[in-house]
């Protein structure tokens, strides 16, 4: 009932309720690159969240989101802005950023924003179909993809012809890929621009943890996309707990009593779970947190 009267409650702001514990994760961890990443999933019933994170130990704490109706499958540019925008305003001067997505997200328009309101390098997937310019041709991207484990990038040509977007193209054929994949990047490094698409897939765990294997969120039924949205404040807050409980059990071996004494199988957002159960089981006391201490680039 506490729920229900949190989610139906107009009085509750989702920016201004949210936001300064976005900010107290911002704050750090900017000391180092931020890496960010954007991806959507479905939640509730007929809803969509656009969801921006930053990428912390293979997992992803959520900073900003939209929520709305609609199914799975690509939304507007207007959207991706709109997120990217909430972030933006997170962010210290001069914090270096990466932001990584998915070939939903190679939108010019969006693209465009990072490259005029922002500092930020981008690396997001594209398809194979679009044409760039190359000098003063325009070529199908997929031609550029010649023989398997191949790694190579064509720097300064123009990202689609209806705008011709200044970017690099990365042409990733690894020994284990069926296909290549292509990435668009701002990145002047061909490995360096893999390196970090790789991590883009922690915002799936983010979403594996809010549903399925956590908190069981799109379980909700919520229709409307304003409750689904102040949902998310409590499933996200949560989340970010059971993180630090995570690191609080490694940080003082605690652990051992909930995992393998030899060795770590658990995730940081299960031994946080995990950790919490055990201590409401055995009436222990257990912290509450969601404010992280800056850490040096050699742990994050």
């Amino acid at each position: 009932m506490r729920m229900r009267r949190w989610v139906s409650h107009d009085g509750i702001d989702v920016e201004m309720t949210y936001m300064p514990f976005a900010q107290q994760l911002v704050d750090a961890l900017a000391h180092v690159p931020l890496v960010l990443t954007m991806d959507g999933s479905q939640v509730g019933r007929g809803c969509m969240v656009l969801m921006v994170g930053v990428i912390y130990k293979s997992r992803l704490l959520p900073l900003a989101w939209v929520v709305y109706k609609g199914k799975k499958g690509h939304t507007t540019a207007e959207r991706h802005i709109e997120v990217l925008e909430k972030v933006r305003l997170l962010i210290p001067e001069g914090t270096e950023v990466i932001l990584l997505g998915d070939a939903e997200y190679d939108t010019t328009p969006m693209l465009a924003w990072i490259q005029a309101q922002t500092s930020w390098h981008f690396v997001m997937r594209t398809g194979a179909n679009l044409l760039i310019r190359r000098g003063s041709a325009w070529v199908k991207i997929a031609d550029f993809a010649r023989k398997p484990q191949q790694l190579q990038m064509l720097h300064e040509i123009g990202f689609t012809q209806t705008a011709d977007l200044p970017a690099n193209l990365v042409i990733w054929w690894g020994a284990d890929y069926q296909d290549p994949i292509f990435l668009i990047s701002s990145l002047p490094n061909a490995s360096l621009a893999a390196r970090f698409y790789k991590r883009r897939f922690s915002i799936e765990t983010f979403f594996s943890d809010q549903k399925g294997r956590g908190f069981h969120i799109h379980q909700s039924h919520l229709a409307h996309p304003v409750r689904v949205s102040r949902l998310l404040i409590a499933a996200c807050l949560a989340y970010i707990w059971m993180i630090g409980l995570g690191l609080f059990t490694l940080s003082t071996g605690n652990h051992t009593l909930i995992d393998r004494t030899d060795r770590v199988d658990k995730s940081i957002f299960r031994l946080g779970l995990d950790w919490l159960t055990y201590c409401l089981k055995d009436e222990l006391p257990f912290p509450v947190f969601f404010r992280f201490k800056p850490l040096s680039a050699d742990v994050r």
